[in-house]
């Protein structure tokens, strides 16, 4: 079984590809691919005099989905009506308020064993050139240019929360005590992952440490009681936006300078939140998507 469900995110409307027909009529899913590995450039370094040369990294391609479909239908209106149902949704036009960009799709793609997801937008124009009665056919491709493929939703983990949670008083060379919290989170993709961090108030210097590589992010100011903080670790995407009542601030700048927008490494990680003060009423959370290669 495989099926393919394209949401068009700014008219949010959506339209599903099957493999399995219906008994009357149906948008059939003849063939897809595309979704194993999208192919990857090799990073290299070679020194003045040395022979052959170093292999660093390897970056993966964009990632291209092809899906062959068929309309069946038993009645010709209804085999144009729906053709004009997939050109609305699968359109390089459509504008996303949200975002300001035009042509943005999210594909829900599911086979027997899970449901993955991945943005994406048309490739190249398409068109039926193959109907037969009330047939007809057609390829159409997507372009991802984020290659990877996601869980279907995003993991939302609590580090501390109002319920409680594990607690590792520290003893600390000050007038006062720093109160722990640790979680163990398992990143399930083949890669690393960046993360979103949710701190909310009241707190003083909010910090959160990936035990397992060291890294850590701290904010170096007080969050009130009806406010939170929101991190995006993505490479390239970092923010730092303070949530409150009254609206939203970025508050990059309030980051301390030796902390680090750390992703999770694949496997397991010890996450260790604290703050400088005693206040029971904070919580933290971490939300993220494990990434994978090929489905």
């Amino acid at each position: 079984m495989q099926r393919l469900r394209v949401l068009n995110l700014g008219l949010n409307e959506e339209i599903t590809f099957d493999s399995f027909g219906g008994i009357s009529e149906d948008i059939l899913l003849s063939h897809i691919e595309g979704l194993g590995h999208p192919g990857a450039t090799s990073q290299k370094s070679q020194g003045v005099v040395q022979d052959g040369c170093d292999a660093e990294d390897a970056l993966l391609d964009n990632r291209v989905i092809k899906l062959s479909a068929t309309i069946r239908t038993k009645d010709r209106e209804r085999l144009y009506q729906l053709r004009r149902r997939i050109f609305r949704i699968i359109n390089p036009k459509t504008y996303n308020s949200k975002t300001g960009k035009r042509g943005e799709l999210l594909l829900y793609y599911t086979n027997n064993y899970k449901t993955y997801r991945i943005y994406a937008r048309v490739e190249d124009s398409f068109d039926f050139k193959e109907r037969i009665k009330n047939h007809d056919k057609t390829i159409i491709s997507f372009l991802c240019t984020n290659p990877y493929l996601l869980d279907e939703n995003d993991t939302l983990t609590d580090i501390k929360s109002s319920k409680g949670g594990i607690v590792f008083p520290l003893a600390l060379p000050s007038t006062f005590s720093q109160v722990a919290f640790y979680k163990e989170v398992n990143n399930e993709g083949d890669t690393d992952t960046p993360l979103s961090i949710i701190f909310n108030g009241p707190a003083i210097n909010p910090c959160i440490t990936n035990e397992t590589t060291g890294e850590y992010i701290k904010v170096n100011r007080e969050i009130g009681e009806r406010e939170k903080i929101v991190i995006n670790t993505e490479s390239g995407k970092e923010t730092v936006t303070l949530v409150t009542p009254n609206g939203t601030e970025n508050v990059y700048n309030n980051i301390d300078l030796n902390s680090t927008f750390f992703d999770l490494i694949v496997g397991k990680n010890l996450l260790r939140y604290s703050s400088d003060s005693e206040i029971t009423k904070d919580t933290v959370s971490v939300e993220f998507a494990n990434r994978y290669t090929g489905a």
